[in-house]
């Protein structure tokens, strides 16, 4: 049996290491960019700034050293998980991590399509990287040679050669791309086989009911977005749907779908009750209605549940620090980032 006691243990130290509640504040304070990594160096991100300018660094850091300061931070404390998790716990683990794998996956192809990749855009695919959060088995090392590949297809068998489980997913959808430029298609793809995927591996491992529920909300979550996505584009709706779900029905699904663009939503029912009223910041929304969902699963204290809540909350906080780094740095006032932290 995993040994989830030792490993929530561990969780709870790290949660005592998140960034205290006055951080927004302190960082916003001294109004610029150098405040800001200041304050930084003043958090458990410290040993990772070290890392990535070196001991005897001396000036401000960077802001790609901040970016990639943060994504070590996070690769450390997954790893630090995957260390100590063992058996059963390992396994939900590493379908928990998928998800940033996916994000991952997105980040490189929108970097190709968007012309900032590839082995003759070494700077600007340093970047990118720069971006993602190597967590899982998608480490920093596969990443780093797809985004420097000669095109998309050379990044997709980049990835193959590791056998990724999404690496067929991948080289499939970016065969797709090739074909047809459809980015939108690409990524929805991804999410279809990653979801597919995630659900597989939890049914196999024979996973509590509660972890499959929260992982069925990830799948609602996706449907939701994408259908409206789909307002006013010529695309036939139903092949885009996610089965796994649980609290949006293909009806449903159909329905915002073909409602015109910036139509309202339909009321919907369980965690996503209060989408209708947050159309407008809709993604930010949904990430904080499944943290809401995860925090249910802390309850039990001999289960994968107080990890998935944490990496929710790191989720958060990553997004947190990395909005307010580009914020400070190219000077965006202060009151502007207090409102887009509150949906980071």
């Amino acid at each position: 049996m995993a040994n989830y006691g030792y490993l929530n243990a561990r969780v709870r130290g790290m949660r005592a290491r998140l960034l205290p509640p006055g951080f927004v504040e302190q960082a916003l304070a001294g109004g610029g960019f150098e405040a800001f990594a200041n304050a930084l160096a003043q958090t458990a991100y410290a040993p990772d700034l070290e890392t990535i300018r070196g001991p005897a660094a001396a000036g401000r850091p960077s802001l790609p050293d901040v970016d990639q300061a943060i994504a070590e931070h996070f690769r450390r404390i997954t790893s630090e998980l995957m260390k100590h998790a063992e058996n059963g716990a390992k396994a939900q683990l590493g379908l928990l991590l998928r998800r940033y794998e996916v994000a991952n996956l997105k980040a490189v192809a929108r970097a190709f399509h968007a012309g900032r990749a590839g082995a003759e855009h070494e700077d600007t695919a340093e970047a990118v990287l720069a971006a993602t959060l190597p967590v899982g088995e998608l480490d920093s090392r596969t990443l780093r040679l797809m985004a420097t590949a000669k095109d998309l297809p050379s990044a997709a068998q980049a990835l193959a050669v590791t056998g990724h489980p999404l690496a067929d997913a991948f080289r499939d959808a970016v065969g797709a791309y090739v074909r047809k430029g459809d980015l939108f298609a690409l990524e929805l793809a991804l999410d279809q086989a990653h979801h597919a995927s995630v659900l597989e591996g939890a049914r196999k491992e024979g996973t509590p009911n509660a972890f499959r529920q929260y992982l069925a909300y990830g799948v609602d979550a996706t449907n939701l977005l994408t259908a409206v996505k789909l307002r006013g584009r010529d695309l036939e709706a139903e092949p885009c749907f996610v089965p796994g779900g649980e609290w949006l029905s293909l009806q449903q699904f159909l329905q915002i779908a073909a409602a015109p663009p910036g139509a309202p939503l339909p009321q919907l029912r369980g965690p996503f009750a209060g989408a209708h009223e947050h159309a407008d910041e809709l993604e930010g929304w949904l990430r904080q209605a499944l943290e809401q969902a995860a925090r249910t699963l802390t309850i039990d204290p001999l289960d994968i549940g107080l990890v998935t809540h944490f990496l929710r909350v790191k989720e958060r906080e990553v997004a947190t620090l990395r909005l307010l780094a580009r914020g400070t740095f190219y000077g965006v006032p202060a009151e502007t980032l207090r409102r887009e932290v509150g949906h980071a």
